[in-house]
């Protein structure tokens, strides 16, 4: 009997660590693709080249671990895309959490990452 009556609170607890995972790998993997765009980017010989393989790697990044972006933002806004200079990437990622939302859990979700990536000094472009 005191099962019968513990088991609503025992799958509310369950699904509040399920969500809580779900934030944390989002979390990581958008940090991730911002690595990768920036780094994608400052591979390249320009910026607007740069720029095109900066948004390919991030969705490439997020959608090789399974993480699909209701809404994928890339912007370089920041950089210096000169040799010595820097690519700066911010990924914005609007995340579908809806099969884990519910008791006060949104169902989706926007998560921002910035990552800079440094271009090599002695690299003609």
């Amino acid at each position: 009997m005191e099962l019968l009556l513990m088991a609503p609170l025992l799958m509310v607890f369950v699904l509040v660590v399920v969500a809580g995972g779900r934030y944390t790998d989002a979390r990581g993997q958008v940090n991730d693709a911002a690595y990768a765009a920036a780094r994608a980017a400052s591979l390249q010989e320009g910026l607007e080249s740069g720029q095109v393989a900066g948004r390919a790697a991030a969705a490439e990044a997020l959608a090789s671990r399974g993480r699909a972006c209701v809404r994928l933002q890339v912007s370089f806004a920041g950089t210096d895309f000169r040799p010595g200079g820097s690519v700066a990437a911010t990924v914005t990622c609007h995340v579908d959490l809806r099969d884990v939302a519910g008791f006060g859990i949104p169902s989706t979700k926007v998560f921002r990452a910035d990552a800079v990536v440094p271009i090599e000094r002695h690299r003609d472009l």
